[in-house]
C-alpha cells in the first residue's frame, strides 16, 4: 500500500481517538486483513479513502467520500468541520455522539475486568459555543486560527469558530488587521522564526469578562505604538488585555512571561454562586455551564463530610466548594501559582478560615497530621502518579471521590483502587461536546 492508494470500507467502530474504523481485505490475500482508520467518519458509514501513512500497525486513511452515511450521520454546522483540530465529532447527531460516549467507556470497564456499568451520560446544556477558552495559533504564513487535523504544519485561517461565542471571529479578524499593520511577522514553527504566536482568548460565561493574552516569540518586539493599537482595536472587547512573551523553540502557548496591557489582572468567573479569579496561564474547567453540574455531582458524591483532601485541587474549584457547604478543606498542588491563586479565591469567597492550600508534588505528600474524612482526586489525563496511589492504598481515607477526564487510564487505576475500596456511585458528563472526550465521577467507598 503507498500514499493515495484507494481504499473502500463501512466504519464498524471508533478507535481510542474518536476515529472511524473498518477492516480491510488485503485484495492478494483472502486471509490478510488490516484496520484502516479515517477521521471524521462514524459507525455505520460506507466510505471511500485513500491511503496516507502507516501508524501503530494501522493504516490511515483520508476521507473522500461518504457513499451511504450512517443513519446518525449529520450535516456538520461548521464549515470548517472535516479538516479542523477543533472538533473531531459535528458530522455526529448529538444523541449518536453520548450514545458512542457511553458505549466506550463501558466498553473499557469490560475489558478492563469490571463489573461496573454507565447507563447515560449527562448531556451538555450547549453542543456549540461552549468553551470559555480557545488557543488560537499563528501560522508561518500569518493564518490566525487552528491547526488542521492530524498536522503540526498546516493552518486554518478561521472566519467562523463554532467553539467559543459569536464575536470570536470578529476579534480574530481585528487581530489580524493589527498584525498587518504593523508588520508583525507570523512565527514560523519549522524554522523557529518570527514573533506572532498564540492569541488566546478566555470568557467568563457568567460575567461577561473576556481576557485576551497575546503570545509573541519577544515581547520587546512589540512596540509602544502596537501596543496602543491593540487596546485601541479591542478594549471595547476585552476587560484584560495581556503581552505574553514564550521565547522558547516548544509549541506552547503558555507565556514566560507577562504583561498587563489594559484593564483587570484577571478574569473573573462563578460558578454555583461562588466566584473565581481565572489568571492568563491558570488552568479552569473549559465548559462553564457544564462545569457547575460537575461540581454539584462532586458534592453529592461527598455527601458533607468534616474533613476533605483535595487532590490535584488547582485555584481550588472543588475544596472551595466544599468549604462553602462546611468542610474543612487542605488543598495540594504541584503548580504554586494555581496555590496562590486558591488562596485568593477562598478569601473572595470568605472561606479562608476553612482552607489550606499548600503546592508540592501530590506524590510527595505527607499524610502525617491530615485525617480526612474524604479526598477529591482530580489528576491530569495522564492520572494518578503511582506513588500517589500508592499512597491513597496504604492512607485508606474512607471516601475518595475520583474526577477523571481520562475513563481508560481511571479503569486501569481502579484495578488497584478496588482491593481496598468499592465503587459506589459512577457518572459520566459530557463538557466536551463535538470531541470524544467525556468526564467521568467515581465514588469509591473503603471496604
Amino acid at each position: 500500500m503507498k500514499f493515495g492508494d484507494h481504499l473502500q470500507g463501512k466504519i464498524a467502530d471508533i478507535d481510542e481517538k474518536g476515529r472511524g474504523v473498518f477492516t480491510y481485505q488485503l485484495p492478494h490475500d483472502a486471509k490478510e486483513t488490516r484496520s484502516v482508520v479515517v477521521p471524521f467518519t462514524m459507525p455505520g458509514d460506507e466510505v471511500d479513502a485513500t491511503f496516507v501513512k502507516r501508524d501503530q500497525g494501522d493504516w490511515i486513511g483520508r476521507l473522500e467520500t461518504v457513499t451511504h452515511p450512517s443513519a446518525d450521520r449529520t450535516l456538520a454546522p461548521c464549515p470548517h468541520a472535516g479538516v479542523c483540530g477543533g472538533c473531531l465529532w459535528q458530522h455526529m447527531s448529538y444523541e449518536a455522539q453520548l450514545a458512542l460516549k457511553m458505549q466506550k467507556i463501558n466498553q473499557a470497564f469490560t475489558e478492563a475486568g469490571h463489573e461496573e456499568r454507565i447507563t447515560n451520560v449527562m448531556p451538555s446544556i450547549d453542543t456549540l459555543h461552549y468553551r470559555n477558552r480557545m488557543d488560537y495559533v499563528v501560522g508561518w504564513q500569518g493564518e490566525l486560527g487552528l491547526k488542521e487535523y492530524g498536522s503540526w504544519n498546516h493552518y486554518l485561517n478561521l472566519r467562523t469558530c463554532l467553539l467559543l461565542d459569536e464575536e470570536t471571529p470578529t476579534i480574530l479578524d481585528l487581530v489580524r488587521a493589527w498584525m498587518k499593520k504593523h508588520a508583525l511577522a507570523p512565527w514560523d514553527a519549522r524554522h523557529h522564526t518570527g514573533l506572532m504566536r498564540y492569541c488566546v482568548i478566555r470568557l467568563g460565561r457568567n460575567t461577561n469578562e473576556r481576557m485576551m493574552t497575546m503570545i509573541v516569540k519577544d515581547a520587546q518586539a512589540i512596540s509602544e505604538a502596537a501596543r496602543a493599537d491593540l487596546i485601541d482595536l479591542l478594549s471595547s472587547r476585552a476587560t484584560s488585555i495581556y503581552l505574553g512573551e514564550n521565547p522558547e523553540i516548544t509549541d506552547v502557548s503558555l507565556a514566560k512571561t507577562l504583561r498587563l496591557l489594559h484593564g483587570n489582572e484577571f478574569l473573573r468567573e462563578e460558578v454555583n454562586g461562588l466566584s473565581y479569579l481565572v489568571h492568563p496561564n491558570s488552568f479552569f474547567q473549559t465548559n462553564t455551564h457544564m462545569a457547575a453540574k460537575l461540581q454539584d455531582k462532586v458534592l453529592e458524591f461527598l455527601h458533607s463530610p468534616s474533613s476533605i483532601l483535595d487532590l490535584y485541587c488547582g485555584s481550588g474549584f472543588f475544596g472551595i466548594a466544599c468549604a462553602k457547604k462546611g468542610a474543612t478543606v487542605y488543598g495540594h498542588e504541584l503548580d504554586a501559582h494555581a496555590i496562590d491563586l486558591a488562596k485568593r479565591n477562598a478569601e473572595l469567597n470568605r472561606v479562608q478560615d476553612q482552607t489550606t492550600f499548600v503546592a508540592g508534588p501530590t506524590e510527595d505528600l505527607r499524610w502525617d497530621d491530615l485525617h480526612p474524612d474524604a479526598v477529591i482526586i482530580d489528576p491530569p489525563r495522564s492520572g494518578l502518579h503511582p506513588r500517589a496511589l500508592e499512597t491513597l492504598l496504604r492512607e485508606r481515607p474512607p471516601i475518595i471521590v475520583y474526577v477523571s477526564c481520562n475513563y481508560r487510564r481511571l479503569v486501569e487505576e481502579l484495578k488497584q483502587l478496588k482491593t481496598v475500596y468499592r465503587v459506589e456511585k459512577m457518572e459520566a458528563l459530557d463538557l466536551f461536546p463535538q470531541t470524544p472526550h467525556v468526564e467521568v465521577v467515581v465514588k469509591l467507598v473503603r471496604v
